[in-house]
């Protein structure tokens, strides 16, 4: 036999043999998937998963002049902590009445969530207009950045959603600069989410996933005001 014939069989052999160890191998099933999101431990009656392991986050951004930005944030929110991930949430823009996911949310509804509310006085529809607003805002929003800087770096959380920081930038409130700087000092494994409509082009250009909401018709225009539960 020719050493190029015993090199050919060689390799069909081991052809062969990984054939028949990927029989043998084990398949993994949906029943392992779901076997992975078993309960760790119960709190108050609440089945909390055991924290998966992530291996590549990503930076998202929602923004657009469409209902659906926040909706869509708080939706990711419910199936992260349903999957055992720890959550940082804070809204920045959003009036401090009880809206429906802050009556959701109170302090110690869920373990692995931290849900805040920026407690500085913002009238969506005036404050813009009134340059000492403006300016007060300015300077309180300036700890609350450096706060989720911290957050983003610290590894504590699997999920971190910055609500409207899209349009505080875009008003004045917020520089763009440390909003960069939170995303470049993102860990690998930590999934950023800002929303808000008027993202920033440096920020979209940074971004692993841009959903833009386009308003295709609105209710609003019939004169149908905002309701509980839907809108806030």
């Amino acid at each position: 036999m020719s050493w190029r014939c015993f090199w050919k069989n060689i390799v069909k052999w081991k052809k062969y043999w990984r054939i028949e160890q990927s029989k043998n191998k084990p398949k993994i099933k949906m029943t392992k998937i779901i076997k992975d999101l078993a309960t760790e431990k119960t709190v108050n009656g609440m089945q909390i998963p055991k924290r998966p392991k992530i291996k590549q986050g990503a930076f998202q951004i929602y923004t657009g002049e469409g209902k659906g930005k926040s909706t869509a944030s708080l939706g990711l929110m419910l199936r992260a902590l349903g999957s055992g991930m720890h959550v940082y949430y804070v809204r920045m823009l959003k009036p401090r009445w009880k809206t429906g996911e802050l009556k959701l949310c109170p302090e110690n509804f869920h373990p692995n969530l931290t849900f805040r509310n920026v407690p500085h006085y913002w009238a969506l529809c005036v404050s813009k207009t009134i340059p000492e607003d403006v300016e007060t805002m300015k300077e309180k929003m300036e700890p609350e950045m450096e706060d989720l800087h911290e957050q983003v770096k610290s590894g504590k959380y699997d999920l971190i959603i910055a609500d409207e920081i899209n349009y505080c930038i875009y008003r004045g409130l917020l520089s763009v600069e440390k909003a960069i700087q939170i995303v470049e000092d993102r860990p690998k494994n930590v999934e950023l989410v800002f929303t808000g409509r008027y993202a920033h082009e440096e920020l979209i250009g940074r971004a692993d996933l841009v959903t833009e909401m386009k308003k295709i018709k609105h209710h609003f225009d019939k004169g149908i005001r905002a309701r509980i539960g839907i809108e806030f």
